[in-house]
Order: structure tokens, then C-alpha cells, then sequence
């Protein structure tokens, strides 16, 4: 009986000792679900533009969310690894992954974030690059992208191999 008590007590322990957000194997703190909603939203932007479907990727989702942790509004640089990277970031507690991948596609002026006639690399070109074969995604709650503005969800997104290339359209 004491044996069971002990087993029980360290059964119990170990579970209040868990992280609250425990990582799913995916690369970051995304959930299953979310990184369902990731791939979903980017793959059906790229379906409607002749674009194969992205695969989830652990390590550039790892990438992303030690990007995301940083809390900092502005890419990388590279410095992450050689891949393309999108971020967007909103206060106001309701900017849900769905919500960040519109402001990848339409911008923030609701507009279409891509103009063939005029043509610049941006988040969406990045979206639909059909070179770039896998994605990997992140979160983070931040509270000093927007001074005086509450914190923020800032949202990462990493893509291998990169697009935007110069010269190159892929």
C-alpha cells in the first residue's frame, strides 16, 4: 500500500510540474491543431496560385519561435538560416493565426497584398513561392513590439527553401 501512495505521489507531482504550454513535437509551441491551421491557411493560398501543398518542418518551426521569443518586430536577417520568413504582429488579443495569414494575403488595407502589374516581392510572394517546399511556425505573446499599446500576438513564419529571390521566379 505505501508503495502505491509513494507511485501515486510522484505520478501526481510529476504532472503539476509540466510546462502549460507543452511543446507537441512540432518545433514550437504550436499546437496540433494550429499547425493544421498553418499549413491549411498557407496551402490553400497556394492551391488557388498553381502552388504544391507546404510540409511542416520541426526545425524551422523551432527557428520561428526563437525568433518570435525575441519579441522583436523586424526579419531576422538570415540570421536564423537561409530561409524565407514572414512575420505580422497585432494587439488586441483577437489576431488569430487565420487573421495573420489575411495580412500576409490582402495586407493591411485589405487590398490585394499583390499587384502583377507592378510586382514586388512581399509576405504573399513568399506565401505562394512554389520553390519553397516546407513551413514552420510560431507564436509569442509580446509586450513591447507596440509600446503603449498592450502586448501583442506576434506571429513567425520560416519557409525553406526561401523565395523572394531577385531574378528568379518561383
Amino acid at each position: 500500500m505505501r508503495a502505491y501512495c509513494l507511485f501515486a505521489l510522484i505520478a501526481i507531482a510529476g504532472t503539476l510540474a509540466r510546462p502549460l504550454v507543452e511543446r507537441d513535437g512540432n518545433g514550437s509551441d504550436a499546437s496540433d491543431q494550429d499547425v493544421q491551421s498553418y499549413l491549411n491557411g498557407h496551402n490553400s493560398v497556394r492551391a488557388a496560385h498553381g502552388a504544391n501543398p507546404l510540409q511542416w518542418n520541426n526545425t524551422l518551426a523551432s527557428k520561428a519561435q526563437t525568433w518570435a521569443n525575441k519579441c522583436t518586430n523586424h526579419h531576422s536577417g538570415g540570421t536564423l538560416g537561409p530561409f524565407g520568413e514572414n512575420l505580422a504582429a497585432q494587439t488586441g488579443g483577437n489576431f488569430t493565426i487565420p487573421a495573420a495569414m489575411d495580412s500576409w494575403v490582402t495586407g493591411p488595407t485589405e487590398e490585394p497584398a499583390y499587384n502583377a502589374n507592378a510586382p514586388v516581392a512581399s509576405h504573399f510572394t513568399q506565401i505562394v513561392w512554389k520553390a519553397s517546399t516546407q513551413l514552420g511556425c510560431a507564436v509569442q505573446i509580446c509586450s513591447d513590439i507596440f509600446p503603449g499599446y498592450g502586448s501583442a500576438q506576434y506571429y513567425v513564419c520560416e519557409f525553406f527553401p526561401p523565395g523572394n529571390v531577385e531574378g528568379e521566379f518561383g
